[in-house]
């Protein structure tokens, strides 16, 4: 023992260590033992990874050593002291927030005074008894094996998680949609997860058992551990293709364009040197890796699928319509074709999709104690689609070449700083103090950029309902009277008439302009057919700002313009933070969060633009209708005497924003170098859209009484982003110079605030995780004070007369009470209380029905308004009040203890909380058009977090040395879940908002089975069986009731994601080489070396659907409200069946023939197969029939008298056909990709 504390000092010297670390790390827990089998004190133990030292200790007076904080990945463990050999450990496998317990380590003397080293190779244990979350972890070395390249298509390899039938994540045990949360490198992500696959270390998912250090999150937690820098330069290239696109043909593997290109690249960026000049260690470290994606068809379709051919498409653009025989009016064409004018086509049309996604760090090695490391991430997508696949789906036969540009940017950035204590003692004192003490602090930043416009005219908004250029005749129009009362009859002018309309079309919108064009060269005569707009649209001509009647209403016109421009600006910066240190057998974590994010959007739509301008262009003149009759002007005409008027002016003067004459006109007339308070009359339809900007209306034109053109926050109405923070009543109340309200609308800038302390100990393989989070969500905004009432209103407390006579009321009311009385203007009489939800009648009786409550001649029930307080009143900050931060405390408790040494029980419990994302942004909007009555549903900014209790208990058992068995059992109560309600009896009307009103409980089995590598086959399995029931699938489940103003009944029934079956398997079956070989040969050659294929399946049971009690046409783009028959979500999809493939052989490249300069690289061939057996998978069903391709509208007898009543039945017959065999309904088909990989 003595010979080892002299050496101590030497060896300390010799060998220093670097710490890395992130937040959410792994620990590794060892001890070393001399030859003698003792505690082997002050060893020096490093961590590398590619080369690099990313952390080490000292063992303590007992050999013990820990490594905390350390980011997932695949490392190798150095072990050395001077005399002895260098015990070297590799392959090491650390996952985030798991502690990895070593078996003992055993130092040998070395026999020589060459340096001898042992190299071991580590073996994951087959269960693991770290007690944490519940999930999986899948490593780098798996996922370039697998055939999925996305984190969520890894991720859905873990039991539990639950996917449809096309590899997207429907559910983590049972959880909406938007109940988990990706992380990438820590930061919590908005936006895309998209990766290069080169560049992923590791993706953690945690179905149960989430540690405090997460919030949030009431489903699951997603992390995704990207790669750190290299010691070594080394890089790859990789090129994956099903085949090339060339004109409408495709060439390849299968039909759908598929390409993509990647690169990575690693090494120092700055080397220290020592007093010869050799480099040593690197200062500088850098990864980056970035790919380029582009596909033709990115959801391909499994059933046959067809379009208008181009060259009946293009006769429809000459001949879009026909005469109706009538003498007037017009038949689209497209109403008339036959099956033989339709092709099928081996792909979507004009959907493809371009993609690139790059990713880096910098590490810096900043001391023996110290790390600081910068990282960055982003992805650009731009592709053409629309908001829905029933949306897609009805422009797919005539309209495929109308659809929205999608464009999204997202980047991430962060700086991360770790300072480490390194602790040596000569004794055993200080065996039970404070060890492994270390800090990290992290500061992040994200944006995500998005863009969704029309892919012609992006943001020239009026360009889109643009369809050309219409001149309008007017005639003034005369009648014989006596105008000067002389007795003889005066010609005197009654009004000014369109005399006749001519159009121009444009080429802006072609296929639409063509309709106008060919009505007007259907008949001859003006009088009837083209004297003015009216009969012009009577006779089914397009103006400016329409579009194309739909055919049949089954399917979008040629033509018909996509009607949405928009953008949206999303930040978040968050700053966290984590201690930690060993205090005797503690590992205790303390850690803080703070997030804020700034959310801005604008919209138009801009179609409907030209008919708001036509609306208020000329509106102060009865839009060149209206005659002064105090202005006129005398002539003759003939031997009578002619008397003129001068057009009408309601607004002559100076402008006003209170002005009958509109913002929009003012500002035209100026642009046009017109007389501003002039008459003369604007032809709107015969201006250029370069004319007209958003700049010329006032917001309240574009807000039209709450038939909204526009919808911002964070911006004007105009689109431009504003930098101050306008207050609420800002809105209400601010105007610009010329008296206009501008209606301001903040940024939504919501506080998330969190600290929370963990403590992991272990006795010997027990090992508990215990800890406490505490979540601050502040929405930043104000809320009403009550949502019945847009005024203040008197309490119970405040109202001990009415009208100068007293009044008693009912004791068990509380004083709260908001009181309701029989005239809002003029109360005599109260008629009833409400307090919160719960009304009553005046005699204080608990009601259901409010109608006892409502006076005679009202709608609502009339609340008793506060004193000054009037209903003629602006909406105010007075009703509301600031959103008061909602401060949730969530226990976690998780603990593993083994039966043996190959057995275990694990258990959990935890609380989970989940900010609100539906409905939650205060907007202004809403209130203001409550009071005035034009709304739809109305945004909740009082919404309070989301709730969800956890517990799960399980088992684990090694089977044989190369497999083991999980089971676990969970359990979740759902509670504040957001949904729509009903504030029914709200005044000045009864309005839809969201509330936490759902709930929900999930019950669940997982079972895994785990083969390790035996032979040539290793495999992970799941089972999982699931029940899975609320009151609503989502915040919109309820959306049929709300509409029919139902109240809020809450019903138990399936979710429609709830899966009750799947099983999931990753089976890998691979030859490896030379003597570990076993497969066919040819000639004494290794056929198979090298060789593998790893398959991945899922089979999962069918989600539940609500059947319908008659046919109705569900086909129809509007189709009738259909009547539920049964119970909701009684009846059950089919079973889905998934299998996707990657077979794949490695090949080593030698460079060089000289041992000193030869160089070798790895190249990978792979075939990339998903869906391999095509397996048809129905994902919906028409819900009156259960049928994927037919909703029985056809063949129903009650509506053959409709069908046969239509203008082409052979035609409409065909079309509904079409509709109705919607591919959306299945799974997508096999694609094949082949890819090479170059990693040197």
């Amino acid at each position: 023992m003595t010979r080892k504390i002299i050496l101590t000092s030497l060896s300390f010297l010799v060998f220093s260590i670097v710490s890395y670390a992130q937040p959410q790390g792994g620990s590794i827990k060892g001890k070393v033992f001399d030859e003698l089998n003792e505690g082997f004190p002050f060893v020096n133990v490093a961590l590398y990874q590619n080369g690099n030292i990313r952390g080490g200790a000292t063992t303590d007076f007992d050999g013990g050593f820990k490594i905390s904080n350390i980011s997932a990945g695949t490392y190798d463990l150095e072990i050395k002291f001077i005399g002895y050999q260098t015990y070297r450990l590799e392959g090491l496998i650390v996952k985030g927030g798991k502690l990895l317990p070593l078996s003992p380590i055993n130092l040998k003397e070395a026999t020589e005074l060459l340096q001898e080293v042992e190299v071991v190779s580590y073996k994951v244990p087959l269960i693991d008894k770290d007690g944490g979350a519940s999930g999986g972890t899948v490593t780098r070395e798996d996922l370039a094996r697998m055939p999925g390249r996305s984190a969520a298509s890894i991720a859905s390899t873990v039991g539990g998680v639950q996917s449809d039938a096309n590899g997207n994540i429907t559910s983590v045990r049972g959880s909406r949609d938007d109940a988990t949360y990706y992380y990438i490198d820590g930061i919590k992500v908005r936006g895309s997860t998209n990766l290069p696959k080169s560049a992923i270390e590791e993706v953690s998912v945690m179905t149960g058992g989430v540690p405090a250090n997460f919030g949030d999150a009431t489903g699951g937690i997603i992390s995704i551990t990207t790669r750190g820098a290299s010691r070594v330069y080394f890089g790859g290239i990789e090129a994956v293709s099903s085949g090339f696109a060339s004109g409408e043909d495709v060439y390849g593997l299968d039909n759908y364009a598929f390409n993509l290109f990647e690169g990575t690249f690693s090494g120092p960026l700055l080397m220290k040197k020592d007093s010869n000049g050799k480099k040593t260690d690197p200062i500088l470290g850098f990864f980056i890796s970035g790919n380029y994606n582009n596909v033709l068809d990115p959801r391909p379709l499994a059933i046959d699928q067809y379009r208008l051919k181009p060259s009946v498409r293009d006769s429809l653009i000459n001949d879009p319509l026909r005469a109706t025989g009538l003498g007037f009016g017009a038949y689209y064409n497209t109403d008339f074709l036959s099956q033989d004018n339709f092709e099928k086509v081996k792909y979507r049309q004009n959907v493809d999709r371009t993609r690139a996604s790059l990713a880096g760090k910098i590490d810096v090695n900043a001391g023996p104690n110290m790390n600081i490391s910068f990282g960055a991430s982003g992805a650009y997508s731009d592709r053409n689609t629309m908001p829905s696949n029933a949306m897609l789906w009805r422009n797919s036969l005539f309209n495929y070449n109308n659809l929205a540009n999608y464009r999204d940017f997202d980047w991430r950035a962060y700086g991360k700083f770790t300072q480490r204590f390194q602790n040596v003692s000569e004794d055993g004192e200080n065996s039970k103090g404070v060890k492994n003490a270390y800090y990290t602090v992290m500061v992040d930043y994200s944006k995500n950029y998005g863009w969704v416009e029309d892919q012609t005219h992006g943001d020239n908004y009026f360009n889109y309902g643009y369809i050309g250029d219409f001149q309008i005749a007017k005639t003034k129009s005369y009648g014989f009277t006596d105008y000067d009362g002389d007795g003889v009859l005066d010609y005197v002018q009654s009004g000014v008439n369109d005399d006749s309309i001519s159009f121009n079309p444009s080429k802006l919108n072609n296929d639409m302009a063509a309709i106008t064009s060919e009505y007007f060269n259907l008949y001859d005569n003006v009088a009837g057919n083209y004297e003015n707009i009216t009969q012009l649209l009577d006779g089914g001509a397009l103006l400016n700002g329409m579009r194309p009647t739909d055919v049949y209403g089954l399917w979008r016109n040629v033509g018909y313009s996509y009607n949405t421009s928009s953008q949206s600006d999303n930040s978040q910066f968050r700053i966290t933070a984590v201690g930690s240190a060993d205090i005797g057998d503690h590992a205790l974590s303390v850690g803080f969060e703070f997030e804020q994010r700034t959310d801005r959007y604008f919209a138009v739509s801009p179609v409907g633009l030209w008919t708001l301008m036509r609306q208020l262009a000329n509106s102060h003149t009865d839009y060149g209708r209206g005659i002064d009759e105090n202005t006129p002007s005398v002539s003759n005409f003939g031997s009578f005497q002619q008397i003129d008027f001068a057009t009408l002016n309601t607004a002559p003067g100076e402008f006003s924003g209170d002005d009958a004459q509109s913002f929009f006109d003012y500002n035209l007339r100026n642009s046009l170098n017109m007389d501003p308070d002039g008459t003369d009359f604007i032809n709107v339809d015969g201006l250029n859209p370069s004319e007209f900007s958003l700049d010329m209306f006032s917001a309240d034109e574009l807000l039209n009484s709450g038939n909204n053109y526009v919808s911002y926050y964070g911006y004007d109405h105009t689109g431009q982003k504003i930098t101050d923070r306008p207050s609420f009543d800002d809105f209400f109340t601010k105007k610009d110079r010329y008296g206009n309200y501008t209606r301001p609308v903040g940024a939504f800038e919501p506080i998330y605030i969190a600290g929370y302390i963990m403590d992991k100990f272990a006795f010997d393989d027990l090992i508990f995780n215990v800890g406490v989070r505490v979540d601050r969500y502040d929405a930043n905004q104000q809320v009403l004070k009550d949502d019945f009432s847009l005024y203040p209103t008197r309490k119970v407390s405040e109202v001990e007369s009415i009208n100068g006579q007293s009044v008693s009321h009912p004791t068990n009311i509380p004083s709260t009470a908001t009181v309701y009385v029989n005239d809002i203007e003029d109360a005599t009489t109260i008629l009833g209380y409400r307090e919160g939800n719960q009304w009553y009648s005046s005699e204080g009786v608990a009601l259901n029905d409010i109608e006892s409550v409502v006076p005679s001649g009202y709608v609502v029930p009339q609340p008793y308004l506060a004193e000054d307080v009037s209903v003629n009143d602006d909406v105010s900050s007075d009703a509301f009040e600031d959103y008061k931060p909602q401060i949730n405390i969530m226990p976690r408790i998780a603990f593993s203890f083994p039966i043996s040494d190959e057995a275990l029980f694990f258990a959990h419990y935890d609380v989970l909380t989940k900010r609100p994302t539906t409905g939650t942004r205060l907007n202004p909007v809403d209130y203001f058009y409550l009071q005035t009555g034009n709304i739809g549903t109305v945004n909740n900014p009082s919404l309070l977090p989301e709730k969800t209790i956890d517990y799960e208990l399980g088992f684990q058992q090694v089977l044989n040395t190369r497999s083991s068995l999980k089971i676990s059992g969970f359990y979740r109560e759902q509670r504040n879940q957001v949904a729509l309600v009903n504030k029914i009896g709200a005044y000045p009307q009864t309005y839809s908002t969201w509330g936490n009103i759902d709930f929900g409980t999930i019950k669940g089995l997982t079972v895994a089975y785990d083969l390790r590598r035996s032979g040539n086959i290793s495999m992970r399995t799941s089972y999982t069986l699931q029940f899975a029931d609320g009151t609503g699938s989502n915040p919109y489940a309820a959306q049929n009731l709300i509409a029919s103003d139902q109240p809020n009944l809450r019903t138990i029934y399936p979710y429609s994601y709830d899966q009750r079956h799947q099983i999931i398997t990753a089976l890998d079956y691979r030859y490896g080489s030379g003597s570990s070989y076993d497969g066919p040969r040819i000639g004494g050659k290794e056929l198979l070396k090298n060789t593998g294929a790893n398959l991945v399946a899922n089979f999962a049971s069918g989600m539940p659907y609500s059947r319908q009690q008659r046919i109705t046409g569900a086909a129809l783009i509007s189709s009738p409200t259909p009547i539920l028959q049964g119970e909701p979500f009684g009846s059950r999809k089919p079973w889905n069946f998934r299998a996707d493939l990657q077979i794949d052989k490695n090949i080593t490249l030698n460079f060089g023939s000289d041992d000193s300069k030869k160089k070798t690289a790895n190249l990978n061939i792979y075939l990339l197969m998903t869906n391999v057996f095509n397996t048809l998978n129905i994902t919906s069903v028409y819900r009156a029939t259960g049928n994927a391709g037919d909703d029985g509208y056809l063949n129903a007898a009650r509506f053959q008298t409709s069908i046969q009543t239509q203008n082409d039945e052979a035609a409409f017959r065909n079309y509904y056909a079409m509709k109705a065999n919607n591919p959306y309904n299945y799974g997508v088909p096999r694609q094949i990709r082949l890819g090479l990989k170059l990693d040197f």
